[in-house]
């Protein structure tokens, strides 16, 4: 137990994007978190607790009750999985600190538990916030008693651990029998089929609506026609025994969910003191055995120029490290996917419809709401992949290549800009593309909403940089520890859901206390933004160029 309580502090340590303690950089970090937190985390939390709390009212009144809560649940519980399995992959087989924790006289058992423990904290904080306001909004609605208060808590905390054991158990036994060019090549597809299971479970729940009415899917709820949440309390067996004793009030069953957590993580550990060394040195057997020399074509060592030489290195950087081409590039066909599912489910087809024949008599209210869509799909997209804010902490141990590299400054800013304004930028036209052929769009029209998404890619983009460059998370062990817990791209999302809601706020103003007509909102807007846009890119790269010179990094 004390070798347990000990790694687990020594892990925490290092898995800590270090921040700056004094200085103006520290003021800055201090405000950009509080802006992260009112910008992301309160409304999103606010919305789910309101969801919640409308659900549960409509249920008591239909004879429910914890029907709604166990959706967020089950929502929750599917996510944690999907984006924590290579996490712990990672964690568990693939971080540098093994070759000072295998020597050490500890058990196999106590490394899993103290990585296991440190996984679940550094991944479930959000999911906890999220599940304490949906379980606030459920007591609004249906009432305070003790116990329930007393499990409602106990389950923001243990309610992500099964999924996690689920991806820990997945990790070892995968591990244990499979050899590793195959194990990531099997994971990489075995993630993705999952992912398109569940998402395909979810929408099957909404199939039969004909519209987005929560009514109709009380209904699905109340009949028990909701597939989406009977398998999924089959596959997360210990949230129907929750939701017992959070409705009943009954001590036995909050027991038995603490107990049923207690054996699956205990599993795990067992699992992991039997299994955990036979994967750790297949790993290291397999990676020693399959080193072959590359071949190279001719066509490689055909001269470039240094610009495209350094974008190509930029590009396959993303598209073949795994944990890149996951969460930076595949990411991206969300959006694309999205726009046209709005146009085909039945759950969304008739509103779109309804839309579209407000946007054919030419309101200035319908074209004002399609600007504001593009703007805020561009800048979600954009700093949603996070191409632009880890632009630096990718380097990692290579930074100084930056510095000693035969091209600019300037120069490299530049490609690196453009990494993230090719794939934002095709991303967001194809979205924009989609959008405006499904709502029959003029053409001179879907150009500047081209244009509009450029600008606004452009703008998110180097406001990310400009974010990275201020304290990149250099000290990381793998690509995934680049991305998880990098608050940059936690600010650049903030920042962009601030910038939206100001844009929004200023269609509304014009809409509202001026007779403009359509054509020029769109113009003050192409201005504001064109200048905005320039104003930023301009004050970026002066900054980071001062970084990079100045070793501010450091």
């Amino acid at each position: 137990m004390k070798n347990f309580l000990y790694l687990t502090r020594v892990m925490a340590k290092d898995t800590e994007m270090t921040m700056p303690d004094t200085g103006e950089k520290a003021k800055a970090y201090k405000t950009l978190g509080s802006l992260a937190m009112f910008c992301i985390m309160v409304p999103c939390c606010l919305v789910v607790g309101f969801i919640v709390y409308i659900m549960t009212e409509a249920l008591i009144e239909a004879g429910g009750m914890t029907e709604g809560v166990e959706l967020i649940i089950q929502l929750m519980s599917v996510f944690g999985m999907i984006f924590s399995v290579m996490v712990l992959f990672n964690v568990l087989f693939f971080s540098s600190d093994l070759d000072h924790l295998l020597p050490l006289p500890v058990k196999p058992g106590e490394i899993v538990a103290a990585k296991f423990v440190n996984a679940y904290i550094a991944e479930s904080v959000m999911e906890c916030m999220v599940l304490f306001s949906g379980f606030v909004g459920y007591f609004i609605a249906a009432g305070f008693k003790p116990v329930s208060a007393l499990t409602a808590l106990v389950g923001v905390a243990m309610l992500p651990i099964l999924p996690l054991v689920y991806c820990g158990i997945f990790a070892l036994l995968c591990m244990a029998f499979l050899s590793r060019i195959k194990l990531f090549r099997n994971v990489d597809a075995m993630t993705g089929l999952v992912t398109v299971i569940f998402l395909g479970l979810f929408l099957l729940s909404f199939i039969q609506m004909d519209s987005i009415n929560i009514n109709n899917y009380i209904d699905g709820l109340m009949n028990h026609n909701n597939m989406f949440t009977a398998i999924m309390g089959k596959i997360f067996f210990t949230v129907p025994v929750f939701l017992k004793a959070l409705e009943t009030n009954n001590i036995a069953y909050f027991l038995l969910f603490i107990l049923l957590n207690a054996v699956m993580a205990g599993l795990l550990f067992f699992l992991g003191s039997k299994l955990y060394l036979r994967g750790v040195y297949l790993v290291s057997s397999v990676g020693k055995a399959e080193k072959k020399e590359d071949v190279v074509s001719d066509a490689a060592y055909a001269k470039k120029s240094i610009r495209k030489a350094y974008f190509l290195k930029e590009c396959k950087i993303l598209y073949r490290t795994p944990a890149y081409r996951k969460y930076c590039v595949m990411v991206n066909i969300i959006w694309p996917v999205l726009a046209v599912a709005l146009f085909v489910l039945p759950a969304t087809k008739n509103f779109m419809t309804s839309f579209e024949k407000l946007l054919s008599k030419g309101f200035v209210a319908s074209d004002l709401i399609v600007l504001l869509l593009v703007l805020i799909i561009s800048f979600f997209a954009t700093a949603m992949n996070s191409i632009a804010s880890t632009s630096f902490t990718r380097e990692g141990d290579h930074f100084s290549f930056i510095k000693y590299a035969p091209v600019s400054y300037r120069t490299q800013i530049g490609i690196k800009a453009g990494v993230s304004l090719v794939y934002s930028g095709i991303t967001v036209a194809v979205t924009i593309i989609v959008l405006c052929i499904c709502m029959h769009i003029n053409v001179p029209s879907v150009i500047y909403f081209i244009v509009i998404g450029f600008l606004s890619v452009v703008c998110c983009t180097y406001i990310g940089l400009w974010l990275d460059a201020t304290h990149p998370k250099l000290n990381w062990e793998d690509e995934y520890g680049a991305l998880r817990g990098n608050l940059n791209a936690f600010f650049n999302m903030a920042i962009a859901i601030l910038v939206s809601m100001i844009l929004c706020g200023v269609g509304f103003c014009l809409f509202k206390f001026t007779k403009m007509d359509s054509f020029m909102i769109f113009a003050i807007y192409l201005v504001i933004l064109g200048l905005v846009t320039y104003r930023i890119r301009r004050s970026a790269i002066i900054y980071i160029k001062k970084s990079i010179s100045n070793d501010l990094y450091v």
